[in-house]
């Protein structure tokens, strides 16, 4: 008999391509999220403006993750396959993409390089909920997180190196950068068909978990634990290193939650697959929330500390989102429940960028909220799930004693 739980040699090997994939896709949003501002301004839009284009490109992610995702299921069920569909859309990304550094030399007009950005941002989510899905789709449940963890180790690294890479690229000529991570993106993509065509095709047909998490709770469990990654890692962290260290030291310290990330994304599909996405979930939850409060606490070492604590708990609560997901998705609906996840994500991000925007990290009397927010979200974020647990199990009880 064949444990589903353990990955196939090809499923474990479209995993680790799918990391390398979403380690350049994240290396790119990196170089445009730093370039940003001076390409703005040289196409006459003020620096000003930078924060809400990034809030509406959270918000395209958000709507065509969920788009996409659907497609994607229509494509699987209609022709088997997703990869040239998805190779099209990386090739129109990749183009905007090359483009965006050329525009303002070219002269065109505001209007024109919002749009091309707006293009580069809605195909790039070709990369997201497909792909993931694709895991899902090649491997049994039990397996899917552990694969997502995979997966998710490229988008750990690249965020680790993202401090470096800002200050390596800070002045630079952005024409460089972004045709070398336009080129190498699609170059890898390309191999898309490859992956695809050499997946196993066994877990497609698997039927749907008989006591599977409804999707309408695990989702909302998901935005609180996200919300509070955004804000206790993008808001907080920053301000509370500086209470300890000058500023040149920053790019040392915060891969420190990134770091213990990528080292737990393979252990959490392993405890996945023997205890169930749902109870890891929870775990990461308990767990982050105990970072996040150990942060409070005075002293580098409790900021060091705290921080690596909690990427262990996002490190455990993501890739299990991943497993839920699956098997909200089961038989046939994989990809759609993975862009609702992807969705969810950017939603959390949005989020975060618009407390940025509002100024609230600035007030003294929302310091403290902001502070003791995040661990509170994860904390309800990890009840909620626990309770659903609960109610499903009761609910198969009942269903279990009236058939009895």
């Amino acid at each position: 008999m064949t444990d589903t739980s353990k990955p196939t040699g090809s499923s474990t090997g479209l995993g680790l391509y799918l990391g390398v994939l979403q380690f350049l896709l994240l290396l790119t949003w990196t170089v445009y999220a730093l370039y940003l501002p001076g390409l703005l301004e040289s196409v006459g839009i003020a620096r000003r403006w930078t924060g809400w284009i990034l809030l509406a490109d959270q918000a395209l992610f958000a709507c065509f993750d969920i788009a996409f995702g659907f497609l994607a299921d229509r494509a699987f069920r209609l022709y088997a396959r997703i990869g040239p569909w998805v190779l099209a859309f990386t090739a129109i990304s990749c183009a905007a993409f090359l483009a965006l550094p050329l525009l303002p030399g070219a002269g065109v007009s505001p209007a024109l390089f919002l749009c091309v950005t707006a293009i580069w941002v809605l195909t790039s989510s070709a990369l997201r909920s497909p792909l993931f899905a694709l895991l899902a789709r090649h491997a049994a449940t039990p397996a899917v997180p552990r694969l997502a963890g995979l997966a998710l180790l490229g988008m750990g690294l690249a965020a680790a190196v993202s401090p470096y890479l800002g200050t390596l690229l800070a002045a630079q000529d952005p024409r460089l950068p972004f045709a070398i991570s336009s080129l190498t993106l699609l170059a890898v993509c390309s191999g898309i068909l490859v992956a695809e065509r050499h997946a196993p095709a066994t877990a497609a047909t698997e039927t749907a978990p008989p006591r599977r998490l409804p999707a309408w709770g695990w989702l909302p469990a998901l935005l609180l634990a996200a919300l509070a990654f955004q804000i206790g890692f993008f808001i907080n962290a920053g301000p509370r290193y500086l209470r300890e260290v000058d500023p040149s030291a920053l790019p040392w310290l915060m891969p420190t939650f990134w770091v213990t990330f990528s080292l737990l994304v393979f252990i959490a599909g392993r405890l996945g697959a023997r205890w169930g996405a749902p109870r890891i979930f929870i775990l990461g939850c308990l767990t982050g929330a105990a970072g996040l409060a150990l942060t409070t606490l005075d002293g580098l070492g409790a900021a060091i500390g705290g921080y690596a604590l909690a990427g262990l708990g996002w490190g455990c609560a993501l890739p299990s989102a991943f497993g839920l997901a699956a098997e909200s998705g089961r038989p046939g609906r994989t990809a759609t429940f993975t862009g609702l996840l992807f969705a969810t994500l950017a939603v959390a991000a949005f989020l975060r960028i618009g407390i940025n925007l509002s100024g609230w990290p600035s007030r003294e009397n929302l310091t403290s909220l902001l502070t003791t927010g995040p661990a509170l979200f994860w904390l309800l974020g990890g009840l909620l799930v626990l309770v659903l647990i609960r109610l499903v199990r009761t609910r198969h009880l009942k269903t279990d004693s009236m058939h009895a």
